[in-house]
């Protein structure tokens, strides 16, 4: 999920009550909500590596107490705030351990049984970006705050906000559940369908912002077919995109071998979800450009992939890793 979301969130545990744990929860909570995700800062944007390593230990709940630890020490000695030494730090475990179970909801997940097993989960309920949940999260600050407003005028005792915190921290999980509950629809209406005059051999839909759209992914027996699936609209298994795979020939199969045993192609395959190869033979000093693109990616990005040059004895020339970036060119 985005920052956005996680430092709100973390903010909404805060105000249910955890914030009663230490003086300066909120320098506590900002900081712990995101601390996960810096793993991402330390690699350039086309640096394949970020693949590996983003969502990889900093994301397991192995490391989430040092990962809380590191929070108290830079809130305590490097901002200089006062905290509760032991409340600050369930607040800041706390905080972490959400940022964790929120990414689980994406389709990509997280691994979070690190370093007992390097396996993603990814449950693929939630979209990176949900105004939905944006909203129910924004109610949870704006309410107490109209409602302060209100007591001011009459005289009456601040509200903590804790109770409408909590009652929306439970509609946000209801909200999950509904996505769940989308979601099945959404592969229970793919599955009783054909596809190229034959059924599935494999299938999955993947999240949008909208909550009853998702992007479809069929894989048949020489194909792959990308589809839009509308829960409350006719779903039709002959639209959509059809990707035809290609028979590489014996050549073409050994340059496609040899560029997925490079270190480029091996990290992008470990992370890929759903990856279509593409052989291309050429003339001249390059024969061979062997591409490897992910198909599940929001509509609104252009797939990432990897391509990797080989000449004429299948030497490597290049490994370039081209990440997902927005089709308007951000």
């Amino acid at each position: 999920m985005d920052p956005v979301t996680h430092t709100a969130i973390g903010f909404a545990i805060g105000q249910a009550g955890a914030k009663r744990l230490t003086p300066n929860w909120a320098w506590v909570m900002f900081f712990a909500a995101s601390a996960p995700d810096l793993d991402g800062l330390i690699f350039l944007p086309g640096d394949v590596g970020i693949l590996d390593w983003h969502r990889h230990f900093t994301h397991a709940l192995f490391f989430a107490p040092v990962l809380a630890a590191a929070v108290l020490v830079g809130v305590k000695y490097v901002l200089r705030r006062e905290i509760a030494i032991r409340g600050a730090f369930l607040l800041a475990l706390m905080g972490v351990i959400a940022h964790d179970l929120v990414d689980l909801l994406t389709y990509r997940g997280s691994r979070l049984l690190l370093p007992f097993s390097d396996q993603p989960y990814a449950l693929g309920i939630e979209s990176f970006f949900d105004p939905i949940l944006y909203g129910i999260l924004a109610l949870s600050f704006v309410i107490p705050f109209l409602s302060n407003l209100v007591n001011g005028e009459i005289g009456a005792r601040k509200a903590s906000g804790a109770i409408t915190a909590s009652l929306m921290l439970l509609v946000m999980l209801a909200w999950f559940g509904a996505r769940w509950t989308f979601k099945e629809q959404a592969i229970a209406e793919m599955a009783s369908r054909v596809y190229v005059g034959e059924a599935p051999r494999q299938l999955d839909v993947f999240p949008s912002f909208h909550p009853l759209k998702f992007l479809g992914l069929v894989r048949g027996s020489n194909f792959h077919k990308i589809l839009d699936v509308n829960l409350v609209d006719y779903f039709d298994p002959e639209g959509g995109q059809l990707l035809h795979d290609q028979v590489p020939s014996v050549e073409a199969g050994k340059a496609l071998r040899l560029a997925s045993a490079t270190p480029t192609a091996q990290t992008f395959l470990a992370w890929v979800r759903w990856p279509r190869p593409q052989v291309i033979r050429l003339d001249g000093d390059t024969r061979w450009v062997v591409t490897i693109e992910e198909l599940a990616i929001e509509k609104h990005k252009t797939r990432p992939r990897v391509m990797i040059r080989l000449d004429e004895r299948y030497a490597i020339q290049s490994e370039v890793y081209e990440r997902a970036k927005s089709s308007t060119g951000f």
